[in-house]
């Protein structure tokens, strides 16, 4: 077998028929299974998801307990059910938008016996709030200026993007689960460490410390994003930047003149520029105070 395609999901009744759909029908060409790991929903995701597999060959779906959920004991037992030569995970909440992207992933896995992992970028929905939105395209945008004609950046220390130094441990660390393929043989040797948020990120800096190669593809790109209440952005951000200083040990670059340059450039009136940018001095002081009890946990 091929692909294994993992799908975490928690509530996700709306979105979970059309993913698992878009999903058959990229990778339908390829020997792949299906593999869905539904965490004690309340809504109707497991029933949709079930009923996807009873039609679908090669599809399988689990239900973990709520209280048994963790972002990498979740993703760890995914692969131990695997067959497949290469594991790709996708989240519940995500679409992904290119139907060749599962060529490109075994494309840019074939590349060299080093290269371990293939991640893409996150394009916002529609409905994300504007300075939520901007979040994930500064972000990513970072990323996007190295990429070659193709939109690939490879990223190991032997041939360096850019210098590893402390400024720039962000874009080498930086690998999402959002959207992503693995060789299942790794992760088997290289399981996810274990923590409550980042296990991305931690498995991009064991990729690059240990001397392996992780591939950056925007071709791949999916569309994901939150909408995120002032309070849950505060407790997401507060978790980032503790993983970022107990962890990850970097800091990373300011978006703020990114940001501040999409919103200036919007072909909009200046009061609605003016309300915008009072919306990001908000979210930063948000940030502020989200940095400042990080610290102090």
């Amino acid at each position: 077998m091929l692909f294994s395609i993992i799908i975490l999901t928690f509530n996700q009744e709306k979105q979970i028929g059309k993913l698992l759909n878009r999903l058959d029908t990229m990778s339908k060409k390829f020997n792949r299974e299906i593999i869905v790991l539904v965490t004690e929903s309340t809504d109707g995701t497991l029933v949709k998801a079930k009923k996807f597999s009873e039609k679908i060959k090669n599809a399988k779906v689990y239900e973990i307990k709520k209280k048994d959920f963790n972002h990498s004991k979740t993703r760890n037992f995914g692969v131990s059910l695997a067959k497949g030569k290469y594991v790709c995970f996708v989240s519940g909440d995500a679409l992904p938008k290119v139907k060749h992207s599962f060529d490109y992933f075994l494309e840019d896995l074939k590349l060299d016996k080093k290269v371990v992992a293939v991640y893409t970028k996150d394009t916002p929905y529609r409905n994300t709030p504007f300075i939520q939105k901007l979040e994930v395209l500064c972000r990513y945008e970072q990323l996007d200026k190295y990429t070659n004609k193709k939109g690939v950046l490879i990223q190991n220390l032997k041939k360096p993007f850019l210098p590893y130094t402390s400024e720039n441990k962000f874009l080498w660390y930086v690998l999402s689960n959002v959207f992503a393929c693995y060789k299942r043989r790794f992760l088997i040797n290289h399981p996810f460490s274990k923590t409550n948020y980042g296990e991305d990120v931690l498995m991009g800096k064991y990729i690059i410390k240990n001397g392996f190669t992780k591939i950056y593809d925007k071709r791949c790109k999916v569309i994901h994003s939150h909408i995120y209440t002032p309070y849950e952005y505060y407790k997401r951000q507060k978790e980032d930047f503790s993983l970022r200083y107990s962890r990850l040990k970097f800091r990373g670059k300011g978006l703020i003149p990114c940001k501040i340059k999409k919103i200036l450039a919007l072909n909009i009136p200046f009061t609605k520029k003016s309300y915008y940018l009072i919306q990001l001095l908000f979210y930063y002081l948000i940030k502020l105070i989200a940095l400042a009890h990080a610290r102090v946990s």
